[in-house]
């Protein structure tokens, strides 16, 4: 028998907050990746959510990724030969908006994250566009909030506040985007 390493203790916490909430009727999980990357040895997990019933004209989804790479899995499997300090794994989190955001919105959601998940983060905003040949142009906007650093196994516990986190977030940007 092995021990499992900090990335799947961390995906198996965040795995079972999330569906808790399921379970309890407040989400809808709707998305869910779990990849290894064979060519570099890198595990990626995604989860994405939507809040259920809300009763919005635009529907925001939002979810989280935990990401290890061979050299965070190397430094926690090889004690001592390698920097401590890449053991762990990168969390972030990132909530969609179906729509192009104008700029007051973007100001005013930036803030309201900011507020929620505090100024040290980094988050940053991303809008694409896809356009078929029926239809009008499709925009997404997509915030993500990155933590700047690794996750420690020592700060599992907090990944069950992210969810809390993340769900008032979603709140937030589902109210705004709504104009409730």
């Amino acid at each position: 028998m092995f021990d499992p390493t900090a990335f799947e203790n961390m995906k198996v916490v965040l795995e079972g907050a999330i569906y808790d909430r399921d379970l309890i009727g407040d989400i809808l999980v709707i998305g869910r990746d779990d990849i290894v990357n064979l060519s570099t040895m890198a595990r990626k997990y995604k989860i994405e959510l939507e809040m259920k019933e809300s009763g919005s004209t635009i529907l925001v989804t939002g979810g989280f990724e935990l990401y290890a790479s061979l050299e965070n899995l190397s430094s926690e499997l090889l004690q001592g030969h390698l920097n401590e300090a890449y053991s762990g794994c990168a969390v972030d989190l990132f909530i969609s908006i179906p729509r192009k955001l104008n700029s007051i919105e973007v100001d005013s959601i930036s803030k309201e994250l900011e507020n929620v998940w505090g100024s040290q983060r980094t988050i940053t905003l991303t809008t694409s566009e896809m356009v078929s040949k029926k239809e009008q142009p499709l925009s997404n906007s997509t915030f993500q909030i990155s933590f700047g650093r690794l996750i420690k196994e020592e700060q599992m516990d907090d990944l069950e506040d992210m969810v809390e986190y993340l769900l008032q977030s979603l709140q937030i940007v589902e109210d705004s985007v709504n104009h409730r």
